[in-house]
């Protein structure tokens, strides 16, 4: 797993302000949400699968850690059953 500490924010030209994208693969459904939104990013399943019960893991996401994206957006994760 790679690092998993909260994304920085660096500003750009203009008032786009950008965030880096957290490590969300591994890490158990229930939590990825606080920690996409701690990040600056919304985490949005793909799949229809309830996250509640703790147990199911993201096992895909979209972007790739890492990758700098505006404030606010979408992180696509892909929860295991």
């Amino acid at each position: 797993m790679t690092d998993v500490s909260p994304a920085s924010t660096e500003p750009t030209t203009g008032n786009v302000r950008t965030v880096r994208v957290p490590e969300l693969v591994g890490v158990p459904a229930i939590d990825a949400h606080d920690r996409a939104l701690d990040a600056g990013v919304l985490a949005v399943a793909e799949n229809a699968t309830h996250t509640a019960s703790g147990r199911s893991l993201i096992h895909r996401q979209d972007p790739d850690p890492g990758a700098e994206v505006e404030h606010g957006a979408i992180v696509r994760i892909w929860v295991s059953s």
